[in-house]
């Protein structure tokens, strides 16, 4: 005699609403995960400035460039669409030079004004 106990517990021995239930499940949590991994690719993808999702478009969205100083980071991130490259540009090498006063009186100041207000 072969019953469900001696064969086990499968799934071509379960009645058909139970396995509708079981691909129901299977298909939520694939399109699920299909869903998540679109999103992670769009709102992280280009964190490094290039297409397609990597290691470091994940290091750089949590953890940050720590090679390059905060504003520096939010200019090449978010707050790139705020300026053109070349005033970035300017902002960025004022910066690493040492934040002068006398540079941001002259020329950074106007920069700020100009795009960030």
């Amino acid at each position: 005699m072969n019953t469900n106990k001696e064969r086990g517990f499968n799934l071509p021995s379960l009645g058909n609403t139970i396995r509708s239930l079981f691909t129901g499940y299977l298909l939520v949590i694939g399109i699920g995960l299909l869903v998540a991994g679109g999103q992670i690719l769009l709102t992280h993808g280009m964190a490094d400035g290039k297409f397609g999702l990597s290691i470091d478009d994940v290091v750089y969205s949590y953890y940050g460039d720590r090679q390059s100083s905060k504003l520096e980071n939010k200019l090449n991130g978010s707050m790139q669409d705020k300026a053109d490259r070349v005033v970035r540009q300017d902002i960025i090498k004022w910066v690493r030079e040492g934040a002068d006063k006398q540079q941001w009186d002259v020329k950074i100041e106007a920069h700020f004004n100009n795009n960030c207000f």
